[in-house]
């Protein structure tokens, strides 16, 4: 079985894949870690990796056929950017406001946190992976700790019923897109 989570940065794709394969139980894959050692990126003039999606999706599937009769969850943003055949996808969502303090802990920089919260959002990473993925689901992760919210996708995944969230951050969108009093 091939569990996906993927999502906007900040939205707990980590934390909750830590504690789902321990649910599961289940296999994890660093991307990170594979994408670091087979050289599957270049850096921007910020010094940031920039993943190419299209050798990325290659190695996952080699990795996924390796592991066939295992139950695999993969996290990582870029999931939303490409197929894999997966048994559930969901994709992590969380209110802007709560996500902009998360990405502020992390010390991204200014406009890397603006573009992050721009795509959250504007739903990008519903959008991708609906265009990607025959079904997906949103599960909203603003509130609920990260316990919480892997037992309620192990739930899900042990029971095949669908738990999706109504996710909706267009007035948040307007007010950020407003031009500002001067």
């Amino acid at each position: 079985m091939l569990i996906i989570l993927t999502g906007t940065p900040g939205t707990g794709k980590s934390a909750i894949t830590a504690e789902l394969v321990k649910l599961l139980p289940a296999a994890t894959l660093d991307i990170k870690r594979l994408v670091e050692r087979r050289k599957i990126y270049t850096k921007n003039r910020f010094g940031e990796l920039e993943v190419n999606a299209k050798k990325l999706r290659k190695v996952l599937l080699a990795e996924i056929n390796t592991r066939k009769d295992a139950t695999l969850v993969l996290e990582n943003h870029l999931l939303c950017e490409f197929g894999l055949p997966a048994d559930f996808v969901f994709v992590l969502r969380t209110e802007p406001e709560v996500l902009r303090k998360r990405l502020a802990k992390r010390k991204y920089r200014k406009e890397k946190l603006g573009e992050n919260l721009l795509a959250e959002m504007l739903d990008y990473c519903v959008v991708r992976a609906g265009e990607n993925y025959a079904k997906m689901c949103e599960v909203d992760t603003s509130r609920g700790t990260v316990k919480f919210n892997a037992k309620r996708i192990a739930m899900a995944i042990k029971n095949k019923k669908k738990i999706c969230d109504t996710v909706d951050y267009s007035d948040q969108l307007e007010k950020y897109l407003k031009p500002k009093k001067t």
